[in-house]
């Protein structure tokens, strides 16, 4: 009987140790809905409940890098396909995010729609004027169509663009008082903030990282040159892979089987957290919570990430 006992204590120690190991690796908790936030909007003071669909805060044990980091890192989707579920934000075909680093606000793409970039901008709360750099994935209307806003409230502020698909934009940022900036590799853009050198998809197409003290963040805008290839070159920067990839993946009307294929990559890979956004299509994000529950991310408009 003593016998048993002991070995029943011995088994709970180690389960014990295992769940505290797992706690301290990674933690995702989702906030409930007694906790609100206040954003001074367009329409007035909004007091919005944080619901575990709005708000994610992500925190994950350490990870050493040879690169600079930018500290803690916080992604809010601005523009997406899949609609704001309070309300306040205007959805529509096109992918917008804004990144808040310790060096700053990054805008990766801005949507389809001036208008509907300014909304959504003013519901959060955010000055545009606090945004110091705006990255363009590629040359699509869907992720530069809200352009013209930012640079008429914010004339100057630098605009990188794939290198390659820059004549095709610069003329357009310049008319509305933006600065070009055409980036052809991998280039460090201000403290932890990088632009992953653009892929051929067609078309060109340059990707945001940003190095948190986590590890590697990846944004993506339609992944045209692949996902997984995207991921890939990432890793071949950094040296580790992404603690989250989100963005396009650019695989509406893909096969079930196929988009399989692409998550066991992604996982095989060693992404930490998936989150598939824009085109990426209601397959995939099936097969993630079907398949790697763990790794799913699920985002919308007005998704915030806290990492």
């Amino acid at each position: 009987m003593r016998r048993s006992y002991l070995v029943a204590l011995f088994l709970l120690i180690i389960l014990l140790s295992v769940a505290t190991y797992i706690m301290e690796e990674v933690s995702m908790v989702r906030t409930n809905i007694s906790k609100t936030t206040t954003y001074s909007g367009s329409s007035g003071t909004n007091t919005i409940q944080e619901t575990s669909t709005s708000i994610i805060i992500w925190k994950f044990k350490p990870t050493t890098t040879t690169l600079t980091s930018g500290g803690n890192v916080t992604l809010i989707v601005v523009v997406d396909n899949d609609p704001d579920p309070n309300g306040l934000l205007e959805s529509a075909w096109g992918l917008s995010i804004l990144v808040e680093t310790s060096s700053g606000y990054v805008l990766f793409d801005t949507g389809p729609s001036p208008s509907i970039l300014k909304h959504n901008l003013m519901e959060l709360g955010i000055n545009p004027k606090q945004i110091v750099a705006v990255v363009i994935s590629h040359l699509h209307g869907d992720h530069t169509g809200g352009l013209p806003y930012i640079l008429k409230v914010h004339p100057g502020i630098p605009v990188y663009v794939p290198g390659k698909d820059s004549g095709y934009l610069a003329p357009e940022i310049r008319r509305y008082g933006g600065r070009s900036v055409p980036v052809y590799n991998t280039t460090r853009i201000m403290k932890g903030v990088y632009v992953l050198g653009e892929l051929y998809g067609p078309p060109w197409e340059e990707s945001l990282l940003i190095i948190s003290d986590k590890g590697p963040i990846l944004l993506v805008g339609c992944s045209h040159p692949g996902i997984v290839r995207i991921v890939q070159e990432e890793i071949n920067f950094t040296g580790e892979p992404p603690r989250l990839v989100i963005g396009g993946f650019h695989l509406l009307g893909y096969s079930y089987s196929e988009c399989v294929r692409i998550a066991e990559k992604l996982v095989d890979l060693g992404v930490g957290k998936i989150a598939p956004i824009h085109c990426s299509g209601a397959t995939i994000k099936e097969v993630l919570d079907k398949l790697y529950p763990e790794h799913y991310l699920e985002a919308h408009t007005g998704s915030i990430i806290r990492i």
